[in-house]
């Protein structure tokens, strides 16, 4: 773990209890012992050092901050066709270990409308990957109710499907990648929405797949 997330990263003293004491009663704390701890909404990191330890809680007081920004090697912003939540939840921690800035989640023709997205719990995902990875700032989340209001928002959409221009052909930093659910694009969405790029995969991939690839060739 590179780092302890609390929302109170910050403050003159912290009392940590539950799943925070957790973490570091694993890692087997100590009276005196020096702990790293961030917020995730500034670009400071925290230096702590335990003055006080219980079977339950630990005392924290703030020894020093550290301003470290963070700057993502290549902007870029992913949309994703809703799909099975429980699939959305395991590929989360791959693409903010990538350093994807942003990822949309739209309800497209052959996404399952009655999938609902857990935002809590999936924010609750990026906090542990970040103390993992040390990525300081969480990926940004949002979704829409359908591909209308997605293209409302967002102009230079770009499909990602079976046919269509080289992907590297687009400038991630003016573009948002769509990958759709299984089976892709609906014809009217395709009709409606002419900027479309292919991967240069030898099978069919799975949107998570296709999704991962995407932000790998960009970023790595």
């Amino acid at each position: 773990m590179q780092f302890l997330y609390h929302p109170q990263s910050g403050t003159a003293s912290l009392e940590l209890e539950n799943e925070a004491f957790l973490h570091l009663k694993a890692r087997r704390i100590k009276v005196s012992d020096k702990i790293i701890l961030k917020n995730l909404k500034d670009f400071y990191t925290y230096t702590y050092e335990c003055i006080e330890l219980s079977r339950r809680s630990c005392v924290l007081n703030l020894l020093d901050k550290k301003e470290e920004k963070q700057e993502l090697k290549t902007y870029i912003h992913l949309a994703l066709a809703v799909i099975d939540p429980k699939v959305i939840e395991k590929t989360l921690p791959f693409l903010n270990e990538l350093g994807v800035a942003k990822l949309s989640f739209v309800y497209m023709e052959y996404s399952q409308k009655n999938f609902k997205l857990d935002f809590k719990r999936m924010e609750k995902i990026l906090i542990e990957s970040s103390q993992q990875c040390g990525r300081a700032s969480l990926m940004e989340l949002e979704s829409f109710d359908d591909f209308k209001k997605f293209q409302q928002a967002y102009e230079n959409i770009v499909l990602i499907d079976f046919e269509g221009e080289d992907l590297m052909n687009f400038d991630p930093g003016r573009y948002v990648f769509l990958v759709g659910a299984e089976g892709g694009f609906s014809q009217k969405e395709r009709e409606i929405n002419i900027k479309r790029a292919k991967l240069q995969a030898n099978y069919i991939l799975k949107a998570q797949t296709a999704l991962i690839g995407v932000a790998s060739k960009f970023i790595i």
